[in-house]
């Protein structure tokens, strides 16, 4: 036995939240759709940077996995829907 301190190995890192499905750019921030792991509805998450739960964290690193393998891009915002007419 010797007298030198066990280092452990690092442990690994949290799996991702879930899968981004679609990114848009709304200039002065960042929305995705996703699916969370285990669910099957899309989810629309903004990121943000004082996230105090460190749900944007965990997304924004999904995020920019999944647009630097090609598997998303970041699209400019879906059009505002038009209002519906009113009738007298």
């Amino acid at each position: 036995m010797t007298d030198e301190p066990e280092i452990l190995p690092e442990p690994p890192p949290p799996p991702p939240p879930g899968q981004v499905v679609k990114a848009y750019d709304y200039g002065s921030y960042i929305e995705l759709i996703v699916v969370y792991t285990g669910q099957t509805a899309m989810v629309p998450f903004t990121l943000t940077a004082d996230d105090h739960y460190g749900d944007s964290d965990r997304w924004r690193t999904e995020y920019q996995r999944a647009l630097a393998a090609g598997e998303i891009t970041l699209e400019p915002p879906p059009p505002m829907p038009e209002p519906l007419p009113v009738e007298p």
